[in-house]
This record gives C-alpha cells, structure tokens and sequence, in this order.
C-alpha cells in the first residue's frame, strides 16, 4: 500500500464525505471496504422491473439543509416530499382495515404522549413502545423505517430529534444510487479479511 497520511475504513456515506475532504485539502488517502460496492447502508438494488428499490436507508431527511438534496436536484433525481402521516399500511397481503388503521393512529398518540412525558434521554425507546398498542406496527415504523435500528437501539433523545429533521423526501432513483454517483470518482480499495486458516 502507498505512503499515506490517512487510512479510511468503509466506503460508506460518512468514509466517502472524509475521503473526499482529504481530496480537497491535497492530503494523501486510502479507502479500504470490504464489499464489493461502496454506499455501506445506501443501497439502491434494481428489480427484474428495472425499478429501483432502496435496500437500507431511502430518506433525504431535512431536504431543507441536507447536502444531497442539491445533489439530487442537479443530477436530475425525482424527489417526492412525504409527510410523517400513515397513508398506508398491509398485514403480509391484505390492506389494513380502516379499524386497524385508527388503532396504529391511536398507538402513535399514545407513543408521541409517553414520549413528551418522559425526561430521561438515554432509555431506550424500546421501554416506551411496551407500553403502546400495536406493538409491532409501532416498532417497525419507529425503528427500521424510520431510523434504519431496531427500536431497543434508538434513544428517546433520538426520536424526539427526528420531528426536526421535516421536510423529508424519497426519492425515485434511489438513495443509494444518488451516494454511489455522488462516491464514484473516490478510489477505494477492496478489503479482505484473512481467515487465518493453517496457521499454528
């Protein structure tokens, strides 16, 4: 490997922003990431439709001040703006009924409600969701969807911070496509592990 002054591990959005830092400031880099594809969670995949599908995170949150929100508009990407309410919601195959839809409305109320009660920022938002109804609809959206973690994973300080991340958009390309165009021109460098087979 070259002489460098930095050495980058993952080839994800945060790896390709340092990489691409160290471009501007003429500092000498290497990227190194061990999958064969750069973007680490922002993955667009294309069907046998041709239509692109975010496998991991799909969200350009805060469009009003995040960075690839200009990045998108300049490369021509679709972006739609959707708000925090449910338009939709199925069970395996089946729509949910508009009873059910009024119970995971009544669950979110319940959720948004022991949240502005509650004042210890480091619990997890786990201990909340136990006590809602709807449980799993409630978790999936406030943790996987939502913030690409599982809920037992997200802090109450967390989740009360997203409200502010509004305006938030998806777009039709794809996430991860916009990364990976926007990471194209870094150099990064396949890593792989040893397995250390045969050794003593």
């Amino acid at each position: 490997m070259m002489d460098v002054d930095v050495v980058i591990v993952g080839a994800g959005c945060a790896g390709l922003a340092a990489a691409r830092r160290l471009r501007a400031e003429r500092r000498r880099f290497a990227v190194v990431e061990a999958m064969n594809r750069i973007g680490g969670r922002a993955w667009t995949m294309t069907t046998d439709s041709g239509v692109p599908f975010d496998i991991g995170c799909a969200w350009v949150h805060a469009a009003g001040r995040n960075p690839f929100c200009p990045e998108a508009q300049a490369a021509g990407w679709t972006l739609h703006h959707h708000d925090w309410g449910l338009d939709h919601l199925w069970f395996a195959k089946r729509r949910a009924t508009p009873e059910e839809m009024e119970r995971v409305a009544a669950a979110d109320a319940a959720l948004q409600a022991c949240l502005e009660a509650h004042e210890v920022p480091d619990d997890r938002l786990s201990d909340l969701i136990a006590d809602c109804h709807c449980l799993q609809a409630n978790s999936t959206f406030a943790g996987p969807m939502d913030f690409g973690a599982d809920h037992d994973e997200i802090s109450i300080a967390d989740h009360r911070a997203a409200a502010d991340l509004d305006r938030n958009c998806f777009t039709k390309e794809g996430y991860g496509a916009l990364i990976h165009r926007w990471g194209a021109d870094v150099p990064v460098a396949r890593f792989v592990a040893s397995s250390g087979a045969g050794r003593g």
